[in-house]
Order: C-alpha cells, then structure tokens, then sequence
C-alpha cells in the first residue's frame, strides 16, 4: 500500500501530470479570455435564445474575433510544447517553459492563429449562405471545412517544435494529417470531447472544461502524434562524458542568465 503513494508510483505520476495539465489549460483560457469575452458578447443574444440565429451575429462575431484572437495562437503552440515534455515525462518548469516558448514563436504563432480563424469564419459564413442553395455546394463546403480542420489539428504542435516558414508550417500540417491519418482522426474526435460534453451536460460541465478543456484534449492529442514526430526530429547527438558536462553547465549559465 505504501508503494502506492511513493513519489515514483504510477499513481503519484498521473496525478502530478494531471496537475500540469491543469496548470496549462488555466494559463491559456487566460490568454483566451478575450476571445471568449467577445464571442459571448456578440453571440449573447442567440445563445440566451433573445434572437433568431442570424448571419449578422456570426459576421460581426467573426470580424471582431480576428482581433482578439491575436494572444492565443502563441499559447496553444506553448501548451502543445509543454505537452509534448509531458507526454514523453521530459523534465521541465511548466510554466517558465510556457512563457518561454510563448515568447519564441509570438510572431509566426499569431499569424497561423489568424489565418486559421480568417479561413473558419469564412466557411462559416460561405455554408450559411449556401444553406438554401443546392445541397452540392454545401457538401463542397462541408468536404473543405473537414480536410482544413484535420490539418488545422497539427499547426500548432508543429509550429511548437520545427522550426519553419509560415507555408512551409501549414503545407506539414497537411501532409502530416494525410500520413498519420488515423491518429488524425483519433486527434479531431479527442479535440471535439468539450463541446460534446458542453452539450450533453450543458453548464454543469464548465468547472471541468476551465480546469482540462483545452490542455486535457491536447495531452491526449499530443500522446498520439508524439511519435509521430519522433520520425522527423534530428537524431540526438551521442556525447563523451566532458561534453555532456560542458553541455550542462552551459545550459545552467543560459538558464541562469534568463531569470
């Protein structure tokens, strides 16, 4: 029994992941609150049941989103970075290592994330508009939307851990999604639990949703195209003993010059 809460257990180990998860999933909704605050400012109205479900909720939902979407592109990319060292139990300070990688990949992170919602608003909005037309146009639509979805699954996590253009970013999330195809459709299943679960158990579920709705699913995201990505990462170097201690005092010194 007392092997049980050793600090090395099983049990003790999935619940100290289990805690990091936590951690991350309330480090991005903290960047996501923007986002969230707009989206149910400007769809209030229909979700409170006070207005039919119009095209001029979603469009200017959309429009005013693209903005505040800006801080959370880079947080998702942090949070699969972290994941990724959780999965594979690599050490690591959660949320130095968030900020951190939060801070590196800012630029191109941004970018995706607004392509991303730019591109999802307009299918949106294309399939509204389309609703009354033949149903030839809607499945198009729909075809597209799932094919730009299941690659829009590997963005960030690629983004998080190669180094690469914005294209050349998004053409691998594509080429991943084909590759890994079934893990790609375990990953969009797994990413689709919250609003399943929003939706079976309406608000009683968002005390659950804000402590693991968005890093519990990565996690489980990232444990499936982790090894994925193994077959792309460079092989790691095999060290003599002086350059693995010359490595680690350097890391210390880089370390200590961050704080």
């Amino acid at each position: 029994m007392g092997k049980l809460f050793d600090l090395d257990s099983p049990l003790i180990r999935a619940l100290n992941k289990m805690a990091d998860v936590m951690l991350l999933n309330i480090l991005v909704i903290v960047f996501a609150i923007p986002l969230i605050a707009e989206q149910l400012f400007m769809l209030g109205p229909v979700l409170m049941g006070d207005a039919e479900f119009a095209l001029s909720y979603v469009f200017y939902a959309w429009l005013f989103g693209i903005i505040c979407c800006i801080p959370l592109g880079s947080a998702l990319t942090a949070m699969h970075f972290v994941l990724l060292k959780i999965v594979r139990d690599e050490e690591s300070y959660i949320a130095k290592t968030f900020f951190k990688s939060y801070r590196q990949n800012f630029k191109q992170a941004t970018v995706l994330m607004l392509l991303q919602f730019i591109v999802g608003g307009i299918l949106l909005i294309d399939f509204m508009l389309m609703r009354n037309s033949g149903p030839i146009y809607r499945y198009v639509i729909m075809a597209g939307s799932i094919v730009i979805y299941l690659a829009s699954l590997y963005i960030f996590p690629l983004q998080s851990k190669f180094e690469n253009t914005i294209p050349g970013t998004i053409k691998n999330s594509f080429l991943m999604a084909v590759m890994a195809l079934p893990k790609t459709i375990a990953m969009a299943l797994v990413s689709l639990l919250p609003l399943l679960l929003l939706y079976f158990f309406d608000l009683k579920i968002l005390p659950l949703l804000f402590l693991l709705g968005i890093a519990g699913p990565g996690f489980l995201c990232a444990a499936l195209y982790s090894e994925t990505f193994r077959r792309f990462e460079p092989k790691e170097e095999v060290l003599t003993e002086e350059e693995e201690l010359e490595k680690a005092i350097k890391k210390i010194d880089e370390d200590s010059t961050e704080v």
